[in-house]
């Protein structure tokens, strides 16, 4: 399952200044498919589109209300690599897993993302660490989605 950092901060100071996590980008087969569920599913908006002529690659920036972005990128020449039956099966893959959400209403936002396209991975439970609850889906395409809860009050 996901080695969950539930302390680690969104912003870390280091001897170089600040670093924060930006966003994660998805190479997809369906751009404009991929864009309809990650703002029906996650409320992203479209921060802006661009094109990389000399590659042919077209890619779309949205970005959360709290920060982060999802950037999708779609070239016609790529190829599809096996998507990950579940998050065990990740781990067997070098590269990228999945990536992972902190939540505060756990259910709601699991059964939005379903109703937008996703599918059922790992329903919502109880995670290693007692004061967590998770659940996994993939999107349209196969990308895994984990979407954790901390419990209020938890001193974690």
């Amino acid at each position: 399952m996901c080695s969950m950092h539930p302390t680690a901060a969104t912003t870390a100071r280091t001897s170089e200044g600040t670093t924060a996590f930006d966003h994660v980008g998805l190479s997809v087969r369906d751009l404009d498919a991929a864009v309809v569920f990650y703002t029906k599913a996650l409320g992203l908006t479209e921060e802006f589109r661009f094109e990389v002529e000399a590659q042919g690659m077209h890619a779309v920036v949205l970005r959360s209300p709290d920060g982060y972005a999802v950037e999708l990128m779609s070239r016609p020449d790529s190829v599809p690599s096996p998507p990950a039956a579940d998050p065990d099966a990740a781990v067997l893959q070098q590269g990228y897993g999945h990536f992972c959400l902190r939540v505060s209403d756990l259910d709601g936002l699991y059964g939005r993302v379903l109703a937008a396209g996703a599918s059922v991975i790992v329903p919502p439970g109880q995670a290693p660490h007692p004061d967590v609850r998770f659940g996994y889906l993939a999107d349209p395409e196969g990308n895994l989605i984990e979407l954790i809860q901390i419990r209020a009050g938890a001193t974690l």
